[in-house]
């Protein structure tokens, strides 16, 4: 374990505790999350070293890196997927513009990179677990890089997305460096991450399944994922509410509180949270952020 002694965003010294919460997915321990003082970025402290990361990812229940459709949680996440799919390309089809490259960090067993290649577009994904990136390559035909070390200083993307990913990312400050150099000129880069102001986040607390210590070592916020993309010269361009997240983080945080998925009640705090989200300030249970880099 390591023991963050300064903000990983801002380097301030000061924290303040906001919960621990219980891995239950893999080796059932208990960590903390903290908030940064200054610029309220909550983070897993302390946590796994990079090397030691690899353990807490051995699940089947681990399901971005899974194709099973055992049990409910999978069977509900491989539905969602093959419908917010189209949803994620439609997205990006207005930034098909000169080679239609797209890179997909973080890429998964590689469906998104599926859709995009049947769609037109140029794909490259990266996956850091080797036998899932085995499984992307299987399904699309293309060599997956390994690491971020590993693509080629001079390509250029005119998409960059990584859905869920970064909020698992230790080396942020690498990662932004290079979504700085390698974005083509008016390209967009792409972020889906947790949020833990939303409602279903309030309301679970340490229950709240998308804190998913200690695989998560980032919980960001809109405000928290802004100001660290601003410093590398990144604005917001728009912000989409992933409103399927919040019905079955709602599911999987029952679970662990209560043993109990409460299938209805876990529906009722999704369909909440979509509310007061889309009545607000776009708190939802996760967000889609698309960042355009100032010329």
């Amino acid at each position: 374990m390591e023991e963050l002694e300064e903000c990983p965003a801002c380097s301030n010294k000061e924290f303040s505790l906001i919960l621990s919460a219980k891995d239950y997915t893999v080796s059932h321990q208990t960590f903390q999350v903290i908030e940064c003082q200054s610029c309220h970025l909550r983070f897993t402290n302390p946590r796994p070293k990079a090397s030691e990361a690899g353990p807490y990812y051995k699940s089947e229940n681990y399901i971005s890196h899974s194709n099973t459709e055992k049990g409910l949680i999978n069977q509900l996440y491989q539905w969602v997927r093959n419908i917010t799919l189209k949803l994620k390309t439609n997205w990006i089809e207005s930034e098909k513009k000169g080679d239609k490259n797209i890179l997909d960090i973080g890429c998964g067993t590689g469906h998104f990179l599926q859709a995009c290649q049947e769609r037109g577009w140029h794909i490259h994904g990266m996956e850091l677990d080797p036998s899932t990136a085995q499984k992307a390559a299987q399904l699309t035909g293309k060599s997956i890089y390994p690491h971020l070390t590993h693509i080629p200083e001079s390509d250029t993307f005119q998409v960059i997305s990584l859905w869920h990913v970064l909020e698992h990312v230790y080396e942020i400050h690498e990662y932004f460096t290079f979504f700085k150099k390698n974005l083509a000129p008016n390209g967009k880069l792409l972020l889906a991450l947790p949020n833990c102001n939303s409602y279903d986040a309030q309301y679970f607390q340490e229950y709240w399944a998308a804190y998913d210590v200690p695989r998560h070592i980032y919980h960001f916020t809109p405000e928290t994922i802004q100001a660290i993309a601003k410093q590398y010269g990144f604005s917001l361009k728009e912000k989409k509410g992933l409103i399927f997240d919040s019905f079955y983080i709602s599911l999987m945080s029952h679970e662990y509180q209560s043993g109990s998925k409460k299938i209805i009640l876990s529906f009722i705090i999704g369909l909440i949270s979509n509310i007061k989200a889309y009545l607000g300030k776009g708190n939802y249970s996760s967000n889609l952020y698309i960042f355009e880099h100032a010329q």
